[in-house]
């Protein structure tokens, strides 16, 4: 298949199970989950559904254990909706890509922070540039 095509259903599924998770499912680990991406395989039998969420690294566990669990009642919520010949079986991985983004965020900040209270720099030196022009 193409790649515009599984490009197209993986976009498809990403929104179809955060929908299906927000909206429909009565877990109250799945209301803090985001879906981040999928990666459906060429024949559409499988795809790789990527999550994120803070918590300590047993609650991401628990989270990933009870989204691998729920992965046959998304697939019969996504069959009726989906025009695909393969309704994928659903494997969820967790993407620690917003947790690091929060760490840099956080990092930054306080960098920034750190920065502010030592005051301005006044070791830096004039430009040039801005002097006005002697004359001689």
């Amino acid at each position: 298949m193409g790649k515009k095509y599984l490009r197209r259903v993986n976009q498809l599924l990403q929104r179809k199970i955060a929908e299906l998770l927000l909206e429909e499912s009565n877990d109250p680990r799945f209301s803090a989950v985001t879906i981040t991406d999928v990666s459906v395989n060429r024949d559409t039998t499988r795809a790789e559904v990527y999550f994120s969420i803070i918590g300590t690294p047993e609650e991401i566990a628990e989270t990933q254990a009870a989204l691998n669990h729920a992965a046959g009642w998304l697939r019969s919520k996504l069959a009726p909706t989906l025009r695909l010949r393969n309704i994928p079986q659903l494997i969820f991985i967790y993407d620690p890509s917003l947790a690091h983004g929060e760490r840099i965020d956080a990092l930054l900040h306080q960098f920034q922070h750190e920065a502010q209270s030592y005051g301005p720099d006044t070791t830096a030196t004039p430009d040039t540039d801005d002097l006005p022009a002697s004359e001689e």
